[in-house]
C-alpha cells in the first residue's frame, strides 16, 4: 500500500515549484507493460495529444488454472478426492490522463478510465469414480473508474506509473444451470507499477 503516501506526497508539491510539462519532448506514442504481470499479459498503447494529456488502451489477458488431488490418510481404501478449475479473462480499458506539471521527474495525474471484461470459467469436483459435479459460465462487466496516479521519469523516453481509484461496475454472470447473477459493486483499486517507453 505504498502507493497511496507517495501519491500524497506527490500531489503536495506546489505547481509554482514544477519546472516542464510532463509529455513534452518525449514522442508521440507510448507503449506500456505492467511490472511485473503476473496473473498474465498487461499491454496498453497510449496516444501523447498534448503535453499534459495521453490517451490510451489497456488490455489485459490472463489466464488460472488449478489441478488439485487430495487423498484420506485415516482410510486408505477410500477414493481420492479432486477438484479442478479453469479460467480466462480479457479486459479492455480506454483511459484518459491529465497530468500536473513535471517536477523532480515526477508528475502526478488524474485519470478517468472505461473498462469491459470478458471472461469464461469451468470447475470440476469429483470424489470416487463416478460422483461429480461441473459447472462452466461466462461473466461480462462494464464499469468506469477514476483516480490518481504518478509518472517518475528516470529517463526522457522511460517511465515507471501506478495509480490508484475509485471503480464502478456492473457484472453478468451467466452459469450452465442457466442461472444469471446480475451485481453492481463500487471498490477501490491499486494497479501494479507500469513501465512506458516513449518513441
Amino acid at each position: 500500500m505504498l502507493i497511496f503516501p507517495l501519491i500524497g506526497i506527490v500531489l503536495l508539491i506546489s505547481t509554482a515549484a514544477a519546472d516542464q510539462d510532463p509529455l513534452a519532448d518525449r514522442g508521440n506514442w507510448a507503449l506500456g507493460v505492467a511490472l511485473p504481470s503476473s496473473s498474465g499479459l498487461d499491454l496498453s498503447l497510449w496516444k501523447v495529444r498534448s503535453p499534459v494529456t495521453a490517451l490510451g488502451l489497456e488490455i489485459d489477458f490472463s489466464s488460472y488454472h488449478n489441478d488439485h488431488t487430495s487423498k484420506d490418510l485415516d482410510n486408505p481404501d477410500r477414493y481420492d478426492t479432486r477438484a479442478q478449475s479453469r479460467s480466462l479473462r480479457l479486459q479492455l480499458r480506454p483511459t484518459i490522463k491529465r497530468y500536473r506539471p513535471l517536477h523532480d521527474h515526477v508528475a502526478p495525474f488524474v485519470f478517468y478510465q472505461a473498462h469491459a471484461d470478458f471472461s469464461v470459467y469451468s470447475s470440476n469436483y469429483q470424489s470416487g469414480i463416478n460422483s461429480g459435479t461441473q459447472r462452466t459460465g461466462t461473466k461480462r462487466a462494464l464499469g468506469i473508474a477514476l483516480g490518481l496516479g504518478a509518472d517518475w521519469f528516470p529517463f526522457q523516453r522511460i517511465s515507471l506509473s501506478a495509480q490508484t481509484g475509485l471503480d464502478l461496475s456492473y457484472l453478468y454472470d451467466k452459469r450452465r444451470s442457466d442461472r444469471r447473477v446480475w451485481e453492481w459493486s463500487l471498490k477501490t483499486f491499486q494497479t501494479e507499477v507500469a513501465a512506458l517507453v516513449y518513441f
